[in-house]
């Protein structure tokens, strides 16, 4: 899609979001903030990528979890279908982490639509948005052992759960199956695990 469409798309986003809180007394979502492509301001672009910090308990968003309640609220949103991707992040921990790098905010549940960052999104004024990122490596360094081990955590759970008939009913529906949730869980832990793991090669966390 090309660029203008694509930052189009982002205000439906925001404005969809809006709707949502405003109709769900208890929806999860409080921020939703942009990364990746669309930040670097191509010409086209393939997927919009979204970062949506959720009012949920650490333990139910770890890094690739897909929490019941949150998809659910994604379905009703129809993120899926548009050229979206996203990932749930909780509040109590920064958007940014090994792979969300740069997150912009454009949009909260407390202002709604903001509308000076979807303009400078627009405008394509990509130096003048507010981004987040960590203030040195060493902070970067704690949240990522943070979220290790409660990946590693979230991972003995499914593992230990796996089996259990009510627990493979909760975890199906909206087109995951209970193996879905396995891999995520084992599949962000090695993620973590990589980053740290390469964390004190030469280009600083951005």
């Amino acid at each position: 899609m090309k660029y203008s469409t694509a930052v189009g798309r982002l205000r439906q986003v925001a404005g969809d979001l809006t709707d949502h809180t405003s109709s769900w007394l208890d929806s999860l979502v409080v921020e939703a903030h942009v990364f990746g492509d669309l930040l670097a301001g191509p010409d086209t672009i393939e997927v919009i990528w979204l970062a949506l910090v959720v009012d949920l308990p650490v333990e139910e968003v770890t890094w690739l979890a897909r929490p019941a309640q949150a998809e659910a609220t994604a379905s009703i949103l129809r993120l899926d279908k548009y050229p979206l991707r996203w990932r749930w992040r909780p509040t109590v921990w920064p958007v940014w982490n090994h792979a969300i790098s740069r997150p912009v905010r454009f949009w909260s549940k407390e202002h709604g639509p903001d509308q000076t960052t979807l303009g400078l999104l627009a405008d394509r004024r990509l130096g003048d948005l507010a981004v987040l990122r960590p203030v040195d490596r060493e902070v970067y360094r704690a949240q990522l052992q943070t979220e290790l081990e409660a990946s590693r955590r979230h991972l003995g759970r499914v593992v230990d759960s796996y089996h259990d008939r009510d627990w493979r009913r909760d975890h199906k529906g909206f087109g995951v199956y209970p193996e879905d949730h396995l891999w995520w869980a084992t599949q962000g832990f090695l993620e973590l695990d990589d980053a740290l793991q390469t964390i004190d090669q030469p280009n600083p966390p951005t």
